[in-house]
């Protein structure tokens, strides 16, 4: 069964508990707190702060940059020339007497000439490798976008309760009585704790601002299912992956075709004498071809590899489908309880809101209910939130 729960200032996990809620704006009391000095942010704000400093995503995109660049350069010519100078023929003696030996002067160059396919097949693989990067780099993002609002709607969850505390505290001002003032301490003393908490969100956020009251919404699970399958962060780069896979298998095919090396070659050879007899300088040209054979072409394992390594992707594809299924429908029914938990809050809430006025128990008993609207917002916010992120729908909620 999917949760929802904080492992830290920006996690968020999974598992079965969610609770949220939703009801007419109140106002409350504004939040303050003596020893601290809390900057205000709105969510989109927040997220784009987090998207724009986060350590992770500013590695990853660094490494989808520079794939990129390689992928603009990778269906270059390689034609690793080779210039080649020699001096000689030089004898360490002469075979007899009257012998002249002369040294020839030869310069040559020689390119390669790449099989055919290998240029294509390079730059599609790299093309391939940049997006499946890219995507990589995307899901990321939104991973670490969905744990930063989980962590929002925490921190606004624990400035709401303080302040619904405070406006007990007010209104059990008006009262004399030792219960009022029990109360009031009690309430304070929470409030401490309350404090507390926020300071520990604040290590990784400013004072959040909203209401936790979002618009229930109705769904339909088959098409969630369908547009998680054409858009979810997960489902695109294991796509990308897949067609990485598959532009290396071609890659490692096309390696196999032979390369051809021709080349050129310049001899000069200065005039001299032997045995009386006077020679003229000499050049000549010389053409050559060379073609390298490699052990590739006859062992296929690496032919082999890729083609696993193709098919672990696509297995990992199916997995991922089967995964959306079980996760929409799960989180789809904890959805449909926390809206039924967040209309029994309302409901609950109004009733105490008109009976607010009936002495300390209606202050009491309104400050009850006021929490627990508090607790199914914030239930509601993050299993909505969850659903549509889970179905590829990343957009950002609006708290205020």
């Amino acid at each position: 069964m999917i949760k929802l729960y904080k492992t830290s200032c920006y996690s968020i996990g999974i598992f079965a508990f969610i609770h949220i809620g939703i009801v007419s704006a109140q106002s409350l009391p504004p939040f303050s707190d003596n020893n601290e000095r809390y900057k205000p942010i709105i969510i989109s704000t927040f997220l784009d702060e987090v998207n724009s400093n986060n350590g992770t995503l500013k590695v990853r995109r660094l490494g989808a940059d520079s794939a990129t660049a390689i992928s603009q350069r990778a269906g270059n010519l390689l034609l690793s020339p080779i210039i080649t100078y020699a001096r000689g023929s030089m004898y360490t003696q002469s075979p007899y007497v009257g012998y002249n030996n002369p040294s020839s002067n030869t310069l040559g160059a020689m390119v390669t000439v790449e099989g055919w396919g290998k240029r294509s097949a390079r730059e599609a693989q790299a093309l391939a490798e940049a997006n499946r990067l890219n995507t990589e780099m995307i899901t990321e993002s939104k991973t670490i976008e969905t744990e930063a609002i989980f962590a929002y709607i925490d921190a606004l969850r624990t400035k709401l309760l303080w302040q619904s505390y405070q406006e007990a505290i007010i209104d059990l001002a008006s009262y004399q009585s030792p219960l009022a003032k029990k109360n009031i301490l009690d309430f304070k003393d929470i409030q401490k704790v309350l404090e507390n908490d926020l300071k520990f969100y604040a290590y990784s956020l400013p004072l959040p601002i909203g209401t936790l009251n979002l618009e229930p919404k109705s769904f339909q699970i088959s098409e969630l299912i369908s547009q998680a399958n054409s858009s979810r962060a997960d489902i695109t780069s294991t796509q990308a992956a897949i067609e990485s896979a598959s532009a290396n298998l071609e890659v490692i095919k096309a390696s196999k075709n032979i390369d051809v090396m021709p080349g050129i070659y310049y001899s000069e050879t200065p005039p001299y004498s032997s045995s009386g007899t006077s020679y003229g300088s000499q050049k000549s040209f010389s053409f050559i071809v060379s073609v390298p054979l490699s052990n590739a072409l006859f062992n296929d394992s690496d032919v082999l590899s890729a083609v696993n390594a193709q098919t672990q992707q696509e297995i990992m594809l199916q997995a991922t489908k089967t995964k959306i299924v079980t996760e929409l429908n799960q989180t789809y029914l904890q959805y449909q309880s926390a809206k039924n938990r967040l209309e029994s809050s309302n409901k609950a809430y109004q009733t105490a809101k008109h009976q607010k006025n009936n002495g300390i128990t209606g202050v009491l008993a309104f400050r009850e209910a006021q929490g627990e609207l508090f607790d199914a917002r914030t239930i509601h916010a993050k299993t909505l939130i969850l659903l549509q992120r889970l179905s590829g729908d990343f957009q950002v909620p609006k708290f205020n």
